[in-house]
């Protein structure tokens, strides 16, 4: 360098850069057309959603998946440049009711967001359909149709999740029951005894975007059922409610969210007036950063600072954690019921495993001073005595700054002769080949009923699955849920996750290592999975069967930093050697989590 270069450098001798003073602004791209830099930006952060999917038009129609929603960090641009916003629209609804060829929805169309030579491409929400009943692939994947266990659609990764199932229910009455669509942040229910199943949870943006045109992103639609009720639209991302029993109206996914659209159903005056809808369109969010490195010249810094644009630094720390999901319920009736699945268990800790034998995750990157939102699933209701089948368990999710994690709700138990509902880990059901499937490393599926040997005792239910193992598979007796995994994220090991056992006969098998219920053939009852485990509940023969435990959420941190959790029933432990002094956060009830 020559002699004298760093007099204008503040005494520092070094490449002089320019920052990046985007100042926070934060534009919003609802139709087609240019986003233009300001000219001091170089550096931004965008966020790209696609149009959701649309609904089939029958009765019992799944929720559409969700527009896919595709985030793009610390993006290097040039100031005053146009770049190219192309935003897709909300796939529409089916046209004709229940025709095989005409009453399929349509995928979301993609968004694109071009910055140079690369393109942002955000993958359209899944359709809903009639024939076949499946949901479509997408961003999040669509919803299973009418009944029968019909899968969802699968999502892109990074991007979405997939569609929840339709209920499983034998073709001799109008009990359909659709299964919810995929949302960004999370799967969509399946549909069951009690109500079509809810949409997937989708991105709250408000922390990351403020000011931006919409507060969520990426909410799958709600299933539609005939004759029970609706599915919800979750609150967070702008599916559309699905229409159900009695007189309960569906929605289209709101505009620019890439919301699902809600799933059609309910009689209505007549069948053929009822309606179907459509997904919500995509939107491109840009937000221009002020950001800097490198060396800069003391006179840029002070212009900056007086400006009160200089960049303030925000650490981030990696935060290793367990997300269990809620257990699903167990069904009770005679001669047997299947044990429930236990909640997706998802684990980032020290090479310990994750459900379904999967391998240890990617820890979480937590911003210093920011706050997320831990919301803990609940464990699914228990079926009635007489034959009905349990509920699935709902997903524990976290979203924040950066940061939108979700697991997948325990599988149901099913009684006699329906199949298991899908879950985190797989219900167990009834009858050769009634399995329920768990989600990929999340959690196992349970087992079909073993073969009946000639002259011998008739098939028992089988067990759910755990996030350890498979669900055990039996005659008449009944047999055990699959066993869970076990953590020593909190110091010591600690098994959690425990699928809940068959009913079958007269005998009582355990419950999976890990907080699944047990099963019961007689009339003293079943017993409910384990609180904060994720277990599935037991099925009961004559008696009562148990309800699925509720999950939980647990995160370690080295000790220098400061964990605060809300409300109080939460807590945060610091670990004595050899551990360190890491601090060790615990969610047994929903709450807000800050590090400082």
């Amino acid at each position: 360098m020559p002699r004298g270069s760093g007099n204008q450098n503040g005494g520092v001798i070094g490449k002089v850069n320019n920052t990046s003073f985007g100042k926070c602004t934060v534009t919003s791209k609802t139709s087609s057309g240019d986003i233009t830099t300001q000219a001091g930006t170089r550096v931004i952060n965008t966020l790209v959603v696609a149009g959701g999917g649309g609904g089939a038009r029958i009765c019992g129609g799944g929720g559409a998946g969700a527009g896919g929603v595709l985030q793009a960090n610390s993006v290097n641009v040039c100031g005053s440049t146009a770049y190219t916003a192309t935003i897709g629209g909300g796939g529409a609804g089916g046209p004709t009711y229940d025709n095989p060829t005409s009453s399929d929805g349509t995928n979301g169309t993609n968004t694109t967001f071009v910055v140079g030579s690369t393109t942002y491409t955000a993958v359209g929400g899944g359709a809903s359909n009639f024939s076949p009943d499946v949901g479509s692939a997408g961003g999040s994947g669509g919803g299973g149709s009418n009944r029968g266990c019909n899968a969802g659609g699968a999502g892109t990764c990074g991007q979405g999740n997939a569609g929840g199932a339709s209920k499983g229910n034998p073709p001799t009455n109008n009990n359909d029951a659709g299964g919810g669509g995929g949302g960004s942040c999370g799967a969509g229910a399946a549909g069951d005894c009690s109500a079509a199943g809810a949409g997937g949870v989708g991105l709250n943006i408000a922390p990351l975007y403020p000011g931006a045109s919409v507060t969520s992103v990426g909410g799958g639609g709600g299933g539609g059922a005939q004759e029970l009720p609706r599915g919800a639209a979750n609150p967070v991302g702008g599916g559309g409610c699905g229409a159900g029993h009695p007189s309960q109206t569906g929605s289209a996914g709101t505009a620019n969210t890439g919301g699902g659209a809600g799933g059609s159903g309910g009689a209505g005056p007549s069948p053929s007036s009822v309606p179907s809808f459509a997904g919500g369109s995509g939107v491109v969010i840009v937000k221009e950063l002020n950001k800097a490195s490198g060396v800069w010249s003391m006179k840029s810094q002070f212009q900056a600072l007086k400006c009160g644009v200089w960049p303030k630094f925000v650490p981030t720390y990696a935060t290793s954690f367990l997300m269990i999901a809620g257990g699903g319920g167990g069904a009770g009736r005679s001669p047997a019921a299947g044990g429930a699945g236990a909640g997706g268990y998802r684990s980032s800790f020290n090479c310990e495993a994750s459900g379904g034998g999967g391998s240890a995750e990617t820890a979480i990157n937590f911003s210093c001073g920011s706050s997320y939102t831990i919301t803990i699933g609940g464990g699914g209701a228990k079926g009635n005595p007489g034959g009905n089948n349990g509920v699935n368990g709902v997903s524990t999710t976290i979203v924040g700054c950066g940061v939108c994690m979700s697991t997948v709700g325990g599988g149901a138990g099913a009684a006699s002769p329906d199949n298991g509902n899908p879950g985190g880990s797989g219900g167990g059901g009834y009858g050769p080949g009634n399995i329920g499937v768990g989600t990929a490393n999340q959690g196992f599926p349970s087992a079909g009923p073993a073969a009946v040997p000639s002259g011998g005792a008739g098939p028992g239910g089988s067990g759910g699955g755990g996030a350890g193992q498979v669900g055990g598979s039996g005659t008449g007796q009944g047999v055990g849920g699959g066993n869970g995994v076990a953590s020593t994220i909190t110091g010591s090991p600690v098994v959690r996750g425990g699928g809940g056992s068959a009913s079958g006969g007269c005998g009582a098998p355990t419950g999976g290592s890990g907080g699944g219920g047990n099963g019961s053939g007689t009339s003293s009852g079943a017993t409910s999975g384990t609180a904060n485990t994720g277990g599935g509940g037991g099925s009961a023969k004559t008696g009562c069967a148990g309800a699925g435990g509720s999950g939980v959420a647990i995160f370690r941190l080295p000790g220098a930093r400061t964990f605060t959790v809300s409300p109080g029933t939460n807590s945060v432990a610091t670990l004595p050697a050899p551990e360190g002094g890491c601090k060790v956060a615990t969610f047994t009830v929903s709450g807000t989590l800050t590090i400082t």
